[in-house]
């Protein structure tokens, strides 16, 4: 326990006028003084290494939609912190989560990206596994290890899994909570963009891999709320008119929740109708009817919403009035992110467009284009945020920088200007540009890099 949750005259995060403490966590925003982060925790191997043991082994992982693995014998191959796994639907129509391993002395057992197949053989020796993760074939078994042997006991390593309105996570650790407490008041407004649809949600177009240089939390705290940094590092995009009508008069807020988790929304400012831009309008009902009156007030009129499922899981919806090329209808996109640290400099990422299952191929197709050009591996908006994440490696590494010159967070420290728009789920702090969210994420990561 942290010494500001053992106080119980710690001060909390202002909303507006109000104060709204959260539970027994660490209260957001609530850090006396200035709050910093030291450049080792950007730069180091120690602290990698800590981070998967302390972090990515304990908490929920997010690996895949379930679209991408929709008949039995379907998998992909991913990462969960530094391990490899299988994700597969098994016959009988579950997914499971396996280590990529052979029981036996550990090689890769499956090399392939994606594809479809009932068993793993491993090329070592030959045992094979069922996708379900079941040892079922030793060569000469019981000649070599006798009636005996026990191939229940040499299984593949399976993960707890779970499923969320079509997202695939899962975890090793048998003590996390369950998913859906793990998002916790999150879950309200995920649901605002996945759950418009009766249909379910889908990832029409896969995955799609990239990797660059730099410390995989310099994308996440960029994600979890940084509105600060938009019209300087990409004032290119704001200039061209590349972001449309987005880039109009808005009002937004902060929030943090519990397990790390946060967000930041934007909407039209003085929107007082419920309107869904982005959404083909005869669809707007089904919408309305789907969400809750509090998820209606949120999500009417947004303009993008943006955060982190801790630790590396980020999502961004942002409807395009008009599109790209000239046809091409209003479509919302969003995209969901995964950073996989597969070193303190080298971070491997993962994006999905998500759509609600039914609608036209043309609107997907819409969001897609809006996706790649705006958030994809070489659109605007990421050229412009790998730079900077290089260039900050590139100095973090420094021996007086590492020690003496930690990485700021005050901008806006318990300042929110203005009473929120809706009073919902999780602590709603009445700002749209501040590093509350920031100071929320990396108090999370520092409790449990530190415990």
């Amino acid at each position: 326990m942290t010494a500001a949750e053992s106080d119980p005259d710690r001060p909390r995060a202002r909303t507006g006028e109000r104060d709204r403490p959260m539970s027994d966590a660490p209260t957001p925003g609530a850090v006396p003084g200035s709050f910093a982060v030291p450049r080792r925790y950007f730069a180091g191997k120690a602290e990698w290494e800590r981070e998967i043991e302390s972090i990515f082994r304990h908490s929920w992982l997010f690996l895949a939609h379930e679209s991408e693995i929709p008949e039995p014998g379907d998998y992909v191959t991913r990462l969960m912190g530094t391990d490899q796994v299988i994700v597969s639907r098994s016959e009988s129509g579950q997914v499971q989560v396996m280590l990529n391993s052979c029981t036996h002395r550990g090689t890769l057992l499956c090399k392939a990206d994606v594809g479809n197949a009932s068993h793993f053989r491993c090329g070592y020796h030959g045992w094979t596994f069922a996708n379900d993760g079941k040892l079922t074939g030793v060569p000469r078994h019981r000649e070599l290890y006798g009636r005996d042997f026990d191939k229940a006991a040499f299984g593949l390593r399976t993960a707890r899994s779970d499923i969320f309105h079509g997202l695939i996570f899962a975890t090793f650790d048998a003590d996390q909570v369950e998913l859906r407490e793990y998002l916790g008041d999150l879950a309200f407004y995920l649901e605002c963009f996945l759950g418009v649809s009766a249909a379910g949600t889908d990832a029409p177009y896969g995955a799609f891999r990239f990797n660059h240089q730099g410390n995989w939390k310099l994308e996440a705290d960029n994600f979890s709320g940084d509105g600060y940094h938009l019209r300087h590092a990409h004032r290119a995009g704001f200039d061209l008119g590349l972001m449309g009508t987005q880039a109009g008069t808005t009002e937004g807020v902060c929030i943090q929740f519990e397990h790390g988790h946060t967000l930041r929304a934007q909407r039209t400012a003085g929107t007082s109708e419920a309107v869904f831009p982005g959404y083909p309008e005869d669809r707007w009902p089904e919408i309305q009817a789907r969400l809750s009156p509090d998820q209606v007030d949120m999500f009417s009129g947004s303009t993008v919403v943006h955060g982190i499922v801790f630790p590396n899981l980020a999502f961004i919806h942002t409807p395009r009035a008009g599109g790209f090329d000239p046809g091409d209808p209003d479509a919302a996109m969003v995209q969901f992110r995964l950073f996989n640290p597969v070193g303190p400099d080298h971070t491997d990422e993962l994006c999905w467009l998500v759509t609600p299952a039914d609608y036209a191929p043309e609107w997907k197709e819409s969001a897609f284009k809006t996706m790649q050009r705006q958030h994809g591996a070489t659109a605007f908006f990421e050229s412009d945020d790998m730079e900077n994440f290089r260039r900050m490696l590139q100095v973090n590494t420094g021996a007086e920088t590492r020690d003496r010159i930690p990485a700021n967070f005050d901008l806006a420290h318990d300042h929110a200007p203005y009473e929120p728009w809706f009073d919902g789920p999780g602590n709603v702090v009445g700002t749209d540009i501040s590093e509350v969210n920031q100071r929320w994420f990396y108090a999370r990561y520092l409790d449990l890099m530190e415990d």
